[in-house]
């Protein structure tokens, strides 16, 4: 790629005769020296921005005509630029806003705490953080009987239930240490044997818990989840949990069609993946396909795959 970066712009002495003036010059004399003395630097990257955001949202640079001087970038190029690329919205979240099912939540804040309650609160994060550590990859969670819940899902991770913990669901009152080191589920950043632990699903037996302390830990839930008998024990939820599955899809998977699940609470402790939306936020954006989208296939094609992602990630 060719820039401008390291021209400046020409003196006066340098400037060319009014005849042959660049057409991206001010037609005025004295205020094109006001701009040269007072915002050289401040114009020249505008202009580099403005013609590289063009450039590359377009394909078509404007035409250069010799002697001519550097080609026009127009305010209204510049706003077409800034508004969509390839006229689809300039903010591209590759496919992240897709992915939503049922009652979801983003703050984009924390809610207000005391300190004697973020006190607490910290504690008991430092003691999911430690949870999550105890089963490091999902090698580790296979060796302690855990079982996939479900395919690899962008913003999700892979679901490794522990059966054992159904005994700890969260209840009316604050969660216990003991519940809190007791979730539902270890989450792990692929399907691999040395895939990583990125967070901790919790679940709760009534249907307003008051989980970890504080405000900030708002529950979610899905709705039409299609779940499947594992042999041997165990379920499966084959379709994903990130879409409402229809009766005549779980049907041809053999499945049952649960219509609302329970409250259900991610909690993202795992250094590295500290999610951007919350500790407690559903989805993860540090959790992507391989190729750095979150885009999925469509929910007939799942089947038994062990990842929804459409460039194959395993």
């Amino acid at each position: 790629m060719t820039t401008t970066m390291g021209r400046r712009p020409p003196s006066e002495a340098e400037a060319p005769a009014p005849s042959a003036q660049p057409s991206w010059e001010p037609p005025h004399a004295t205020r094109r020296r006001w701009l040269a003395r007072r915002w050289p630097y401040a114009l020249a990257a505008l202009a580099i921005a403005a013609g590289y955001a063009v450039g590359h949202t377009t394909n078509t640079p404007a035409p250069r005509q010799a002697g001519a001087g550097p080609a026009v970038v127009t305010p209204q190029q510049i706003n077409q630029a800034l508004a969509t690329t390839n006229g689809q919205p300039a903010v591209n979240d590759r496919g992240f806003s897709l992915l939503e099912n049922g009652v979801q939540h983003n703050h984009g804040f924390e809610l207000p705490m005391s300190q004697a309650d973020r006190k607490e609160l910290a504690r008991e994060l430092t003691l999911a953080q430690e949870t999550a550590l105890r089963y490091p990859t999902l090698a580790d969670a296979e060796r302690a009987g855990m079982f996939r819940a479900g395919p690899f899902s962008p913003g999700l991770g892979t679901h490794m239930i522990n059966p054992a913990s159904y005994a700890y669901q969260a209840g009316a009152g604050r969660m216990t240490d003991a519940q809190i080191e007791h979730p539902l589920a270890w989450i792990y950043d692929g399907t691999k044997p040395e895939s990583p632990v990125a967070g901790l699903f919790y679940s709760a037996a009534v249907p307003d818990p008051e989980g970890f302390t504080g405000p900030n830990d708002v529950w979610h839930e899905h709705t039409n989840i299609c779940l499947t008998l594992r042999p041997g024990g165990g379920f499966d939820a084959p379709l994903g949990a990130d879409h409402d599955a229809t009766v005549a899809q779980c049907n041809a998977v053999g499945g049952t069609l649960m219509k609302a699940t329970g409250p259900l609470l991610h909690a993202w402790v795992v250094p590295g993946y500290e999610d951007s939306q919350g500790v407690f936020a559903h989805l993860n954006p540090a959790i992507s396909c391989n190729d750095g989208t979150y885009r999925t296939i469509d929910p007939t094609e799942f089947g038994t795959r062990l990842s929804v992602c459409v460039d194959g990630t395993e």
